[in-house]
């Protein structure tokens, strides 16, 4: 079916979107060589890898009713896959991400569209803290957009957002991206607010949101970082001030180690009741969850 702009979807109803990626991945039993070709921990080489792993993964997500799904891709930009030696396949990473989102999307004959976020996460070097260079950044996340938009998904959600410049290199690659492939495709910003109050280098959320509505950006709201408690206070700030849509996705909760392993203690029903507190106090557009959700 021809599906509505992502937009116009959004002013006409709230949206559902998924989940973690790497909750589900974990819970896998697989092999660093045969899976991971050798690259522990890159999971967003599984587009190439186990394109039937990452399909499944999005059926699954639709099945359960999400209105949209974020391709596998979070750490897909050339800056962070160069870490496992792999910068090369970038643009192939990105665009097999969407187009296997896309596949699953396409799937559903149930009468209700669905839409695809092409993910781009912070990656691991920050041009604020010296890691790497404005320009550099801003080039590596043109190159990580431009796949994902030749694998056709709806819009660009920049996420987990922890630093000014970032934000900046990585819009401006976002539309660059765009431009060449002559698609309206919008662009959306969610930022961490860590539990300081701020983000990882210093700015608050009005601050961050400042620098969000000066790149004429539709859609902002949070995401990681913490659970919808820790970001309730943020949240009604963006409600009261910013003037475009919002969105959240907060973890399931704060990380706690139990046996050694990385736990996140909110059940579904406390997440749900949060949500819907968001959509009713705060009038987010869109939610959805991050870490430790499923």
């Amino acid at each position: 079916m021809t599906r509505p702009h992502l937009l116009d979807a959004l002013r006409d109803r709230v949206l559902l979107a998924d989940g973690g990626t790497g909750s589900h991945v974990q819970a896998l039993t697989l092999d660093i060589d045969a899976d991971y070709w050798g690259r522990e921990n890159c999971t967003d080489i599984l587009c190439l890898s186990r394109p039937d792993i990452v399909r499944d993964l999005h059926r699954a997500y639709f099945a359960a009713g999400a209105d949209m799904v974020e391709t596998n891709s979070f750490g897909a930009s050339p800056v962070t896959l160069g870490e496992f030696d792999f910068s090369d396949r970038a643009y192939e990473i990105n665009r097999r991400a969407g187009e296997l989102a896309r596949e699953a999307a396409e799937g559903f004959a149930d009468g209700r569209p669905r839409w695809v976020l092409g993910s781009v996460g912070p990656g691991t070097k920050l041009p604020s803290l010296g890691n790497i260079t404005y320009d550099e950044l801003e080039a590596a996340l043109f190159e990580q957009c431009r796949g994902l938009i030749d694998g056709q998904v709806d819009a660009i959600l920049i996420e987990t957002c922890q630093d000014p410049l970032q934000i900046k290199a990585a819009v401006n690659g976002a539309k660059r991206a765009r431009a060449l492939a002559r698609r309206d495709v919008p662009i959306f910003v969610n930022v961490t607010v860590e539990t300081t109050g701020t983000l990882l280098v210093g700015p608050d959320i009005s601050a961050a949101a400042t620098v969000v509505h000066a790149l004429d950006i539709p859609v902002m709201g949070m995401n990681c970082g913490t659970g919808p408690q820790e970001m309730a206070e943020h949240m009604r700030w963006l409600s009261a001030n910013w003037p475009g849509m919002l969105a959240v996705m907060p973890n399931a909760g704060l990380p706690e180690l139990v046996d050694g392993r990385t736990h996140y203690p909110l059940a579904p029903a406390e997440m749900a009741s949060w949500l819907e507190r968001f959509v009713a106090e705060d009038g987010v557009n869109l939610i959805g969850g991050c870490c430790g959700s499923t």
